[in-house]
């Protein structure tokens, strides 16, 4: 531990002996050297010193062997004695994976520090099951930078000799070594200058940035501070990492090297699991460990083994495998997932998952994550060669399945902004079959494919937009494109006597390419495309503008609000149709054009819009059981008018028609996108009261209004009649209601409601209910109910939109009524039984069509360095092997079984992962903020 060679050996002896004689007034009483001397002054100026005669028997001396220390850490008796040597240590082999109690009673020696002992700072960092933590006490130099070839060497003990003949310096008694930040500690030791080494006994201590060894025995190379510890126990106090091992290497870069060692994350009494192998390397300066010959022990029983491990000891990234994932099921067999990660460089990284499927083979797959100052994004790509067989039959099966896919994110500048979310799949049954594990890949009935480039000016937002979708089913019909989408959107500006100025354009193409011919199932049964059901103009492809130019003039006071506005939207199309859809519209083939549908390749159409809105602001405080509020009331008026124009022979690209409630009672337009602009004449009246309390928090809040209608409103959706629509002959809007309640800033109740006066029955309602408090985020409950009977929706198999929830033709084969009807109530829970138990549940039931949709229960054990789930579930499966969606939906059941080890990841069951975060909200936050 002192200077490197040739410096060192110059330097030692004034070092050492500078040390000793600092620490003699420190020594206790029987401390003496070898030989003593009296020195005075000579006559010459010279020292002048003569032997003085000991007053107490010497302190045996060293011995340079190997048993010059004793391993129990006393001092061997001189040559000839007859004393017997100290009790036998106890080898950490005996442990059985815990920590040592013959070395102290506590665990104190391995830094342990109970949790009733911990500060608040150090419990914040605490897992909430854990009994205690690794504390590195505070000592002089912990922190020290210098490098070990600049650093000085401290040295202390409470006994000390030195012999200048063979230049070995003994110490007895809390002896202490330091330099840097690297520190020693031990009973006994002998440094040894000639050879720049240290023998070290009794109770040895290695420490250095933030990393302990314990033995009964130590080799130190004092120049480079290379160690090697017998019979040792070690600790990584920020990962919580310990273990031990016949012998402990140290390097001079701090890596340590076990022989017969261990690796566990757990509590220095518990060996719930371990990780033992032949050669054991923990790295500090990567965070990554190697092992070779590894089983993994669970209770000190070999469960697993393997030739070879890379495993992380910190929160850095760094090459290596991944915990694998092992499984079985129905459509893949057995599985094995390996991942391999690589970690190429700090802005960029790529992942390799191979994933073994006993009935389908191997399907590689893999991702790219790049970030720059200006952008982020990932490449992803898999493919399979697949074994199986069972859709052979099936229109559109593909044997070579393969994804790749392109998400991007960036800037060229503070204005200019772009973006990519492209995902190819080789066939619609991709998803059904594969599961991916490349992040942020959505399975859907569509997959995008989309590049945008957007620019931010001052008072303006201009946007190209190309976007596309592929089908990832076969039960929908293909959607439009848009090839390109040219907005640009924003206000003048200057506002003369207060009015604001504002446009929107919009320049797009839509195209679609609809499939011919018949469908085969997995059973060879052939029917027409869904694609075939399309009729008429809704075939049609076209370029629309549009053009919406507003002014407005807002007035904002204190006590309420005024803001009249007036806009005009114009939009032109340039269409054109297919022959089928021309014969559809001239034959009126299943009512194409049943309500006067025709054709024209230019279509335009202008509407002003003229709206008033208006509301009040009233407060008053009051008290409810003793709590002060701030009581509201905010009654709002909204008055809006749009003539009726003929837009029936317009079609339908990206319209649809909003589903009711409070929000819609003050919108301009009861369509999404621009193909329709719906004629109003109404007045909305809508009441809001908050109570808030004096800190800002808003305990409670309720909403209500109705509109009301000056006129049928004739303007619909292709395929729907107004005149038998009885929601568009309605002189009244139903009743909306909305509330809030916050029983806590963890815990609410939210509910929406919307009642039908003509029809005297609720149109559609909803009430859910979340608890989770923010101490203490393992606690959930969610409680809802959703109630809806007034969609507008298209139906694919009859290619027209509808009112109603049916599914099919009624009279024909796979009619169901109210089979879109929802009415079902979901319930979840995640709940502490008893300590380190918790109970995990879900029941969604579907009371329409009187069936549970999914259900699973099970539980969860969790401790400080491991974690088990045991789930039991139930769910509605969705296989296409039909276009007929209630073929498709088939009832399914497993067991799961998910086991994490904390610090070496999940060993099997990651699905429970999937279905858990889907399915219970809140169980994402509760995760992230776990320990």
């Amino acid at each position: 531990m002192a200077l490197k060679s040739p410096a060192f050996r110059k330097k030692f002896p004034l070092l050492v002996t500078g040390s000793l004689l600092a620490m003699q007034p420190l020594a206790s009483s029987f401390v003496v050297a070898a030989e003593q001397y009296d020195c005075a002054v000579s006559a010459t100026g010279g020292w002048a010193c003569s032997p003085k005669t000991p007053a107490a028997a010497l302190p045996p001396r060293p011995v340079h062997d190997g048993s010059a220390v004793s391993a129990a850490g006393e001092a061997p008796a001189e040559s000839g004695s007859t004393a017997e040597s100290g009790p036998k240590p106890v080898l950490v082999t005996e442990s059985k994976g815990r920590g040592l109690k013959s070395r102290s009673e506590d665990y104190s020696h391995l830094d342990w520090v109970p949790r009733e002992k911990l500060t608040a700072a150090q419990l914040a960092e605490t897992g909430p099951y854990c009994s205690g933590s690794y504390i590195e006490p505070i000592r002089p130099g912990m922190n020290d930078k210098t490098n070990k070839s600049d650093a000085p060497t401290f040295i202390g003990a409470k006994a000390s000799r030195y012999q200048q003949d063979s230049q070995v310096a003994s110490l007895a008694g809390d002896v202490v070594m330091r330099q840097g930040s690297m520190q020693v500690e031990a009973d006994e030791a002998n440094l040894y200058q000639a050879e720049s080494r240290g023998e070290l006994a009794g109770n040895v201590r290695i420490r250095d940035n933030g990393a302990l060894i314990v033995g009964d025995h130590a080799d130190v190379q004092l120049d480079t501070g290379e160690a090697k510890v017998d019979n040792a126990e070690y600790v990584m106090h920020k990962s919580r990492i310990r273990g031990n091992a016949l012998y402990a290497k140290r390097a001079e870069n701090a890596i340590i090297r076990l022989k017969d060692g261990t690796y566990t994350t757990c509590e220095p009494n518990s060996n719930a699991w371990q990780l033992k192998g032949n050669n054991i390397t923990l790295n500090p300066a990567t965070g990554f460990g190697t092992a070779t010959n590894v089983t993994l022990r669970v209770k000190d029983i070999p469960v697993l083994y393997t030739p070879y491990i890379y495993f992380p000891i910190d929160d850095r990234r760094q090459s290596g495998f991944l915990p694998p994932t092992i499984g079985t099921g129905s459509d893949t067999g057995f599985m094995l997932v390996t991942p391999y990660y690589f970690n190429l460089a700090p802005n960029y990284d790529a992942t390799l998952y191979p994933r073994y499927m006993a009935k389908r083979g191997l399907l590689m797959e893999g991702e790219f994550r790049y970030l720059t100052k200006s952008s982020e994004g990932q490449f992803g790509a898999a493919y399979l060669n697949d074994d199986n067989t069972d859709r052979s039959k099936q229109t559109d099966y593909e044997k070579t399945r393969y994804m790749y896919n392109w998400q991007h994110k960036g800037g060229l500048d503070s204005r200019v902004f772009t973006q990519v979310d492209y995902t190819k799949i080789s066939d619609p049954y991709y998803f059904q079959d594969l599961d991916t594990d490349q992040i942020g890949v959505k399975s859907a009935d569509y997959v995008n494919q989309q590049g945008s480039i957007s620019y931010r000016g001052d008072s303006y937002t201009a946007r190209l937009n190309a976007q596309a979708y592929q089908l990832a089913t076969v039960s929908n019909i293909t959607p439009y494109d848009r090839l390109p989408q040219i907005t640009f959107n924003g206000q003048l500006p200057y506002h003369p006597e207060g009015l604001n100025f504002d446009y929107e354009t919009e320049l797009v193409r839509f195209d679609r390419d609809l499939k011919n011919g018949d469908f085969s199932d997995e059973n060879g049964n052939v029917s027409p495309r869904l694609d075939n059901n399309v009729l008429g103009l809704d075939r049609a492809n076209g370029t629309r503008l549009n053009l919406k130019p507003g002014v407005s003039l807002p007035m904002n006071w204190t006590y309420g609000f005024l803001k009249p506005s007036l806009k005009y939207q114009y939009t032109q199309y340039d269409l054109d149709l297919d022959g089928t859809g021309k014969a559809d519209l001239a034959t009126n083939r299943r009512g194409a054009s049943a309500l006067g549908e025709s054709f024209s390749s230019s279509q335009n159409r202008g509407v002003p819009i003229a709206s008033i809105d208006s509301g009040l602001y009233f407060d008053r405080d009051t008290s409810y059981f003793g709590k002060n509020y701030r009581q509201t009331l905010e009654p709002r008026l909204f008055y809006l008018y749009v003539p009726e124009k003929d837009q029936t022979d317009i079609p339908v690209f990206d319209t649809s028609e909003y589903t009711f409630s409070y929000a819609s009672l003050f919108r301009d337009n009861r369509f999404s996108g621009s193909d329709r602009v719906g004629d109003e004449n109404k007045l909305s009246l809508g009441v809001t009261s908050r109570w808030i309390e004096d800190d800002g928090f808003e305990r409670q809040r309720v909403s209500v209004g109705q509109a009301l209608y000056f006129k049928d409103r004739e303007v619909q959706l292709p395929g729907i009649d107004a005149k038998i629509r009885d929601d568009s002959r309605s002189n009244v809007s139903p009743y909306a209601l909305e509330y809030e309640y916050r029983w806590n800033r963890d815990w609410r109740t939210t509910a929406d409601y919307n009642w039908d006066p003509d029809s005297h029955s609720p149109r559609s309602g909803s009430a859910m209910f979340h608890y989770q408090p923010e101490d203490n985020p393992n606690k959930v409950i969610n409680a809802g109910y959703r109630y809806r009977n007034d969609q507008v929706r298209y139906d694919q198999n009859t290619g027209k939109w509808t009112t109603k929830s049916d599914l099919g033709i009624e009279g024909q084969p796979g009619f169901e009524k109210d089979y879109y009807k929802i009415k079902q109530h979901d319930f979840s829970v995640i709940w502490p039984i008893v300590p380190q138990w918790n109970l995990i549940s879900r029941w969604q039931y579907d009371y329409n069509r009187d069936r549970t949709l999914e259900a699973f229960g099970g539980f969860e054990y969790d401790n400080c360095c491991w974690k088990l789930r045991l789930i039991n579930r139930y769910w509605v499966a969705y296989d296409e092997t039909s276009q007929d969606v209630q073929q498709n939906e088939k009832g399914d059941h497993g067991v799961f079984l998910q086991i994490v080890l904390k610090g070496l990841g999940g060993v099997m069951g990651t699905k429970v992962e999937t279905f858990l975060d889907k399915g219970i909200q809140g169980y994402r936050q509760r995760e992230d903020q776990a320990f």
